[in-house]
């Protein structure tokens, strides 16, 4: 490891705690547990994990604080003004650094930077689902198809399937621009549609489960973005 990789895995360590406070992403210790949780990928993983954790965490934000203040008025924000807590991080991040003790233990021998991508398309699908699907009226629960109002967990409109798809996707551009190994469509392809899969899962788990408070948010996020890792996993084999 030389000094020009510790020097730029540390500026964008920063980078990610102080945008994380100014723009309000998390609350204090929310930032400080995506901090730890920064440190742990860059050291389980690589600088491109880093990096890719990273794109997740801006584009996540975009879409938390597009129309906020319609979604405060409607109360549909996420915390108080749209800021995520400590547990919000540890749930989206449990499966992401779950793959990277496995990638740093070589166990297997598995693409675990496209499985780790696997893992952040699946919860950006859901968020950018979540904070943008709100705006369409007509929504519907994934289980029934009944007509219901918008922020009901389970809930799925052409909007918001639309925003999980493309969330989806640009973690999966992301991977293959950082994986440097030309213009690979497959990859691009499998997280993707995983990435769309998982946000699909957390849909159905949210209207079975969470609706009747036997799963919280936190646990149906990374119940659904470990199935869709499961895929992943059983397509490689």
């Amino acid at each position: 490891m030389n000094i020009y990789y510790i020097i730029t895995s540390v500026a964008i360590l920063l980078t990610l705690f102080v945008f994380a406070l100014k723009f309000n992403v998390f609350d204090f210790k929310g930032t400080v547990a995506a901090l730890i949780v920064g440190i742990i990928v860059l050291v389980l993983g690589s600088l491109y994990w880093l990096i890719l954790m990273l794109i997740f965490a801006v584009t996540a934000q975009l879409a938390t604080k597009f129309r906020i203040k319609e979604k405060m008025q409607r109360k549909l924000q996420e915390g108080e003004n749209g800021e995520r807590h400590a547990s919000n991080v540890i749930y989206a991040a449990l499966i992401g650094i779950a793959i990277a003790v496995m990638n740093a233990a070589k166990i297997g021998g598995f693409p675990y930077f496209l499985i780790f991508g696997v893992s952040f398309a699946s919860v950006n699908a859901d968020t950018f689902a979540s904070e943008i699907g709100v705006f369409d009226s007509n929504v519907y629960m994934i289980t029934s198809l009944k007509k219901i109002r918008p922020g009901i967990n389970g809930g799925i409109s052409l909007l918001g399937e639309a925003a999980a798809l493309f969330g989806a996707f640009i973690i999966g551009i992301s991977y293959v621009i950082l994986n440097f190994h030309g213009f690979d469509v497959i990859s691009l392809l499998v997280i993707t549609v995983l990435g769309f899969t998982g946000c699909q899962i957390d849909s159905i788990l949210g209207a079975l489960f969470e609706n009747k408070g036997k799963m919280s948010k936190g646990q149906v996020n990374a119940f659904s973005t470990l199935l869709a890792v499961a895929i992943a996993f059983i397509l490689y084999l």
